[in-house]
Protein backbone atom coordinates (compact mmCIF):
# COMPACT_ATOMS: atom_id res chain seq x y z
CA UNK A 1 0.00 0.00 0.00
CA UNK A 2 3.28 2.64 0.85
CA UNK A 3 4.16 1.63 -2.51
CA UNK A 4 1.11 2.43 -4.10
CA UNK A 5 0.90 6.08 -2.20
CA UNK A 6 4.71 6.65 -3.20
CA UNK A 7 4.00 5.91 -6.84
CA UNK A 8 1.25 8.15 -6.80
CA UNK A 9 3.26 10.74 -5.18
CA UNK A 10 6.04 10.55 -7.71
CA UNK A 11 3.36 11.05 -10.44
CA UNK A 12 1.79 14.10 -8.69
CA UNK A 13 5.03 15.48 -8.41
CA UNK A 14 6.12 15.57 -11.76
CA UNK A 15 3.09 16.70 -13.20
CA UNK A 16 3.46 19.33 -10.58
CA UNK A 17 7.32 20.20 -12.41
CA UNK A 18 5.82 19.62 -15.79
CA UNK A 19 2.74 22.06 -15.24
CA UNK A 20 4.27 24.98 -13.03
CA UNK A 21 8.25 24.20 -13.46
CA UNK A 22 7.53 23.64 -17.30
CA UNK A 23 5.65 27.21 -17.06
CA UNK A 24 8.65 29.21 -15.49
CA UNK A 25 11.12 27.46 -18.06
CA UNK A 26 9.14 28.89 -20.73
CA UNK A 27 8.63 32.44 -19.31
CA UNK A 28 12.55 32.56 -19.05
CA UNK A 29 13.16 31.10 -22.52
CA UNK A 30 10.41 32.60 -24.14
CA UNK A 31 11.28 35.88 -26.93
CA UNK A 32 10.79 39.00 -25.11
CA UNK A 33 10.33 41.90 -27.53
CA UNK A 34 12.07 45.24 -27.37
CA UNK A 35 9.85 47.56 -28.10
CA UNK A 36 6.80 48.27 -26.99
CA UNK A 37 3.28 50.30 -28.55
CA UNK A 38 4.07 54.41 -28.01
CA UNK A 39 0.84 55.91 -26.13
CA UNK A 40 1.81 58.45 -28.57
CA UNK A 41 3.18 58.92 -31.97
CA UNK A 42 3.21 62.47 -32.63
CA UNK A 43 4.67 62.85 -28.82
CA UNK A 44 7.16 60.10 -29.75
CA UNK A 45 8.42 61.76 -32.93
CA UNK A 46 8.33 64.85 -30.85
CA UNK A 47 11.21 63.55 -28.34
CA UNK A 48 13.09 62.08 -31.47
CA UNK A 49 13.13 64.87 -32.55
CA UNK A 50 11.89 63.84 -35.91
CA UNK A 51 11.25 66.74 -37.68
CA UNK A 52 14.16 69.13 -36.23
CA UNK A 53 16.11 68.92 -39.50
CA UNK A 54 13.39 71.25 -41.20
CA UNK A 55 12.29 73.52 -38.87
CA UNK A 56 9.76 74.19 -36.25
CA UNK A 57 6.34 72.25 -37.33
CA UNK A 58 3.70 74.39 -38.14
CA UNK A 59 1.19 71.37 -37.15
CA UNK A 60 1.15 67.65 -36.65
CA UNK A 61 -1.97 65.23 -36.23
CA UNK A 62 -2.56 60.87 -35.61
CA UNK A 63 -4.29 59.17 -37.74
CA UNK A 64 -4.34 55.24 -37.87
CA UNK A 65 -3.38 53.30 -41.12
CA UNK A 66 -4.87 50.34 -42.45
CA UNK A 67 -2.94 48.18 -44.62
CA UNK A 68 -1.38 44.57 -44.99
CA UNK A 69 -4.24 43.65 -43.15
CA UNK A 70 -2.95 45.98 -39.86
CA UNK A 71 -4.03 48.87 -37.91
CA UNK A 72 -1.07 51.21 -36.58
CA UNK A 73 -0.47 54.83 -35.97
CA UNK A 74 0.82 57.51 -37.69
CA UNK A 75 1.99 60.82 -37.39
CA UNK A 76 1.50 63.60 -40.10
CA UNK A 77 3.76 66.88 -39.38
CA UNK A 78 3.50 69.69 -41.69
CA UNK A 79 6.15 71.48 -42.17
CA UNK A 80 7.24 75.64 -42.73
CA UNK A 81 8.23 74.75 -46.47
CA UNK A 82 4.55 73.14 -46.95
CA UNK A 83 6.03 69.65 -47.18
CA UNK A 84 4.60 66.99 -45.27
CA UNK A 85 6.36 64.54 -42.74
CA UNK A 86 4.74 61.05 -41.98
CA UNK A 87 5.99 58.40 -39.30
CA UNK A 88 4.31 55.34 -39.28
CA UNK A 89 5.06 53.45 -36.65
CA UNK A 90 3.62 49.66 -36.55
CA UNK A 91 4.92 47.67 -33.27
CA UNK A 92 4.15 44.10 -33.60
CA UNK A 93 3.76 40.85 -31.78
CA UNK A 94 6.62 39.44 -32.68
CA UNK A 95 9.46 40.10 -34.84
CA UNK A 96 8.59 37.96 -38.02
CA UNK A 97 5.64 40.06 -38.12
CA UNK A 98 7.53 43.49 -37.88
CA UNK A 99 9.59 41.26 -40.62
CA UNK A 100 6.77 39.91 -42.86
CA UNK A 101 5.49 44.40 -42.84
CA UNK A 102 8.42 45.13 -43.75
CA UNK A 103 8.88 42.60 -46.95
CA UNK A 104 5.65 43.65 -48.14
CA UNK A 105 6.31 46.97 -48.15
CA UNK A 106 9.66 46.60 -49.82
CA UNK A 107 8.14 44.44 -52.55
CA UNK A 108 6.09 46.89 -54.02
CA UNK A 109 9.15 49.60 -53.81
CA UNK A 110 11.01 47.19 -55.78
CA UNK A 111 7.76 47.01 -58.21
CA UNK A 112 7.83 50.53 -58.32
CA UNK A 113 11.74 51.00 -60.05
CA UNK A 114 9.54 50.27 -63.24
CA UNK A 115 7.27 53.11 -62.92
CA UNK A 116 11.08 55.84 -62.24
CA UNK A 117 11.45 55.28 -58.29
CA UNK A 118 14.67 54.79 -57.22
CA UNK A 119 15.36 52.23 -54.34
CA UNK A 120 18.13 51.81 -52.25
CA UNK A 121 19.14 49.53 -49.21
CA UNK A 122 19.93 51.48 -46.12
CA UNK A 123 22.77 50.04 -43.84
CA UNK A 124 22.86 50.83 -40.36
CA UNK A 125 19.75 51.30 -39.31
CA UNK A 126 17.67 48.57 -37.33
CA UNK A 127 18.06 44.66 -38.62
CA UNK A 128 17.06 46.05 -42.45
CA UNK A 129 16.05 49.00 -43.92
CA UNK A 130 15.65 50.65 -47.29
CA UNK A 131 14.83 53.87 -49.60
CA UNK A 132 12.35 55.02 -52.05
CA UNK A 133 12.61 58.69 -54.01
CA UNK A 134 10.96 60.28 -57.12
CA UNK A 135 11.78 63.73 -58.06
CA UNK A 136 9.09 64.38 -60.28
CA UNK A 137 8.74 68.52 -61.39
CA UNK A 138 10.90 69.02 -58.62
CA UNK A 139 8.98 67.73 -56.12
CA UNK A 140 10.39 65.23 -54.48
CA UNK A 141 9.36 62.59 -52.29
CA UNK A 142 11.54 60.27 -49.90
CA UNK A 143 10.30 57.05 -47.69
CA UNK A 144 12.61 55.37 -45.41
CA UNK A 145 11.22 51.91 -44.38
CA UNK A 146 13.07 49.99 -41.71
CA UNK A 147 12.72 46.80 -39.09
CA UNK A 148 13.86 46.06 -35.70
CA UNK A 149 13.16 43.43 -33.61
CA UNK A 150 9.36 43.36 -33.32
CA UNK A 151 9.11 47.59 -34.69
CA UNK A 152 8.62 48.47 -38.18
CA UNK A 153 8.80 52.19 -38.80
CA UNK A 154 8.15 54.19 -42.18
CA UNK A 155 9.04 57.65 -42.53
CA UNK A 156 7.75 59.77 -45.83
CA UNK A 157 8.45 63.36 -46.91
CA UNK A 158 6.87 65.46 -49.51
CA UNK A 159 7.79 68.39 -50.96
CA UNK A 160 6.37 71.14 -52.96
CA UNK A 161 7.30 71.83 -56.37
CA UNK A 162 10.95 73.59 -56.42
CA UNK A 163 12.50 72.09 -53.40
CA UNK A 164 16.19 72.60 -52.76
CA UNK A 165 15.81 69.58 -51.04
CA UNK A 166 18.42 66.42 -52.66
CA UNK A 167 17.49 62.74 -51.96
CA UNK A 168 21.23 62.44 -50.28
CA UNK A 169 20.37 65.14 -47.37
CA UNK A 170 17.18 63.69 -46.86
CA UNK A 171 19.07 60.03 -46.57
CA UNK A 172 21.20 61.84 -44.07
CA UNK A 173 18.55 63.39 -41.99
CA UNK A 174 15.98 60.29 -42.17
CA UNK A 175 19.13 58.66 -40.34
CA UNK A 176 19.45 60.85 -37.73
CA UNK A 177 15.45 60.34 -37.21
CA UNK A 178 15.28 56.91 -37.23
CA UNK A 179 17.92 55.90 -34.51
CA UNK A 180 16.49 58.83 -32.24
CA UNK A 181 13.39 57.08 -32.82
CA UNK A 182 14.48 53.67 -32.28
CA UNK A 183 16.48 55.31 -29.19
CA UNK A 184 13.52 57.28 -27.78
CA UNK A 185 11.04 53.75 -28.41
CA UNK A 186 13.42 51.57 -26.32
CA UNK A 187 13.31 53.69 -23.61
CA UNK A 188 10.51 54.15 -23.27
CA UNK A 189 9.58 50.47 -23.46
CA UNK A 190 12.03 49.09 -20.76
CA UNK A 191 10.69 52.18 -18.38
CA UNK A 192 7.30 50.35 -19.02
CA UNK A 193 9.26 47.43 -18.11
CA UNK A 194 8.04 45.35 -14.95
CA UNK A 195 11.53 44.64 -14.41
CA UNK A 196 12.15 48.23 -13.11
CA UNK A 197 10.25 47.67 -10.07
Amino acid sequence: MKKVFLILGIIAGSLLLLCCGGGVALYFFADTNTYAKPADVCATVNEADGSGAWGIPTGTKTKDTNAFGRTYSSCVVTLPSDGTLTVAIDVTSSKSDAREHYDAVKKIADNATSAGATVATIGGIGAAAFSMSTNQNNALMYELDFYDDNLYISLNLTTPTGTTLTADKVRTDFTFIAKGLMKTLKASSSSGSDWDD
